[in-house]
């Protein structure tokens, strides 16, 4: 496995600094492994940061944000898709081998990139293999055979790359100037489905993989819409992801795959790991999920008893994904916002709390650790808004918000400030979620041990503890929102961190351990 390690002594140093968010009576260094266990942030890099002044967000303003995002604690990127489109978000791809010019060029991917590697941080890109852009030189010239009737020669070959059919089928669009004739898009009408089965496809594919992980040197994929590769069909939707996987691995061993297979069900989920990729996104257990043990149930009021609800969730999901890493989300580019959907600032911090807890690779969007929202849930563009850098309208990398469909895209959006306004309050939601990150980077356990519940006796008292290797670390978590619990914490070992979302804090009298509401302590 390539090895990677930080070249920036700055860098380092601020990710060993204390905080004073989480406190704790042991060692604060770092045991942050070099595998694919990470804390992934992901970017919209059209919303993130400008390096120029065109209020666009690009790859040198993301470039100049890295320092931020390492003393954040995280040590994986995903970024959204960068190659050209022709659609503000990209997942319209028009050429997968060059980097959309809103963003810069193939030359400043490489420089993210490398800039990343020197503070430790991984990149994976998102990949849409699903469909393509109308756009597309592939669509653009198997249309162009269509309506000449070409059956032979260069156009002629890229009748296979797409479905196209005869009858106007479920799905299917017809294809404009070609009179009978109609194609795929189940996605939308700019968005023409890949003929997945075709060997020519697959090679294409094969090229495109090879080359971002080897020309640009990034460190996997986020592959998006895994369960429509092929509509309705699981074993061939399974059976593509393992070609995928094995054709990234193929040419990068250590590339970490990320499947987008949103799923209600954990046991559908399960069965998309059969194709040997390493994660995929845990929807049941999101902000916005509406199964019973997702964190916005756990925070509620739906359950009698939260803290035997959470050690089970965690018994569940160890028990259910027996294969593979779990990748554990609040919300991302699709749903609506944390903030959206957890109620205050006390359960915004406490969900990125227990998220943090969850064994595998968590996923934090952009702009989450400063509490944005969306203005309008039902819309896309809402959920996709610029991250706030300053408290001005407009400043060095700030970016600008367009109108949308009449939508205020700004409307309380930012109910909590932007970074700056947070950076240097100890209890604001930035500086939990920093504690938050840096407290997975300092005990491996969390996201990797093995789970084991403790009874403690106490209905609002998660306990539990995780094994990994010859370490040995006990959680305990109040699940109250309202009360402190006090705890008898004899031969449960030394305090090590404590992570309270309150103002109150978490205090040890002798072998009484005192618990703030939505408060976290770890024992190794």
């Amino acid at each position: 496995m390539k090895k990677k390690i930080f070249a920036s002594l700055v860098c380092l140093a601020l990710l060993l600094s204390p905080l004073s968010a989480c406190g704790g009576e042991g060692d604060s260094s770092l045991h942050i492994l070099d595998d694919n266990y990470r804390n992934w942030y992901e970017v919209f890099v059209r919303s993130y940061c400008d390096s120029g002044d065109d209020g666009v967000g690009d790859l040198k303003g993301l470039t100049s944000k890295l320092d931020y995002i390492a003393e954040m604690g995280y040590n994986g990127i995903w970024l959204m898709p960068v190659c050209e489109s022709t659609t503000y978000h990209g997942y319209d791809v028009v050429d997968y081998c060059t980097v959309e010019k809103d963003y810069g060029t193939n030359d400043d991917m490489k420089e993210l990139v490398r800039e990343a590697h020197a503070r430790g941080i991984n990149v994976i890109v998102d990949m849409v293999f699903n469909h393509t852009s109308s756009s597309n030189e592939w669509f653009r010239r198997a249309v162009e055979a269509l309506r000449n009737g070409e059956t032979s020669g260069e156009n002629a070959k890229y009748l296979e790359y797409y479905n196209f059919s005869e009858r106007e089928l479920s799905g299917y669009r017809p294809v404009s100037g070609a009179d009978g004739w109609f194609y795929e898009g189940q996605f939308d009408s700019i968005m023409p489905d890949l003929n997945l089965d075709s060997s020519a496809v697959r090679q294409e594919i094969a090229d495109i993989v090879s080359f971002w992980l080897t020309d640009m040197d990034c460190d996997g994929f986020r592959l998006d819409a895994c369960t429509s590769y092929y509509t309705g069909n699981t074993e061939k939707n399974v059976s593509f992801l393992r070609f995928l996987n094995e054709t990234a691995k193929s040419v990068k061993e250590d590339a970490y795959i990320v499947g987008e297979v949103w799923l209600g069900s954990n046991a559908q989920i399960r069965q998309y790991y059969e194709s040997g990729i390493d994660s995929c996104f845990l929807f049941p257990m999101s902000a916005g999920a509406s199964d019973i043990s997702s964190v916005k149930a756990l925070l509620g009021s739906i359950q009698t008893k939260p803290g035997d609800a959470f050690v089970s969730l965690l018994l569940d999901y160890q028990s259910i994904y027996d294969i593979g890493t779990q990748a554990p989300f609040l919300c991302n580019h699709d749903t609506a916002r944390a903030a959206n959907m957890l109620s205050g600032e006390l359960q915004i911090k406490m969900g990125a709390g227990l998220m943090s807890l969850m064994n595998g690779n968590v996923f934090v969007y952009y702009g989450d650790e400063i509490g944005m929202r969306c203005a309008d849930p039902d819309s896309d563009p809402t959920k996709r808004i610029a991250m706030r850098w300053t408290e001005k309208d407009m400043s060095e990398g700030q970016v600008f918000i367009p109108p949308q469909q009449g939508v205020d895209m700004g409307k309380n959006a930012y109910p909590n400030g932007s970074v700056e306004s947070q950076m240097d309050d100890p209890s604001s939601i930035l500086n939990y979620y920093k504690a938050a990150m840096r407290l997975r980077n300092r005990h491996p356990e969390l996201a990797r041990g093995r789970v084991e519940a403790l009874d403690l006796g106490d209905r609002y008292v998660a306990a539990f503890t995780k094994t990994y290797g010859e370490g040995k670390i006990t959680v305990l978590v109040n699940l109250s929102d309202f009360e402190s619990r006090e705890v008898d914490v004899t031969g449960l070992g030394k305090l090590q961190d404590v992570l309270d979302a309150t103002e109150g804090k978490t205090a040890l009298s002798g072998n009484k351990l005192t618990l703030q509401p939505y408060s976290i302590a770890i024992f190794r």
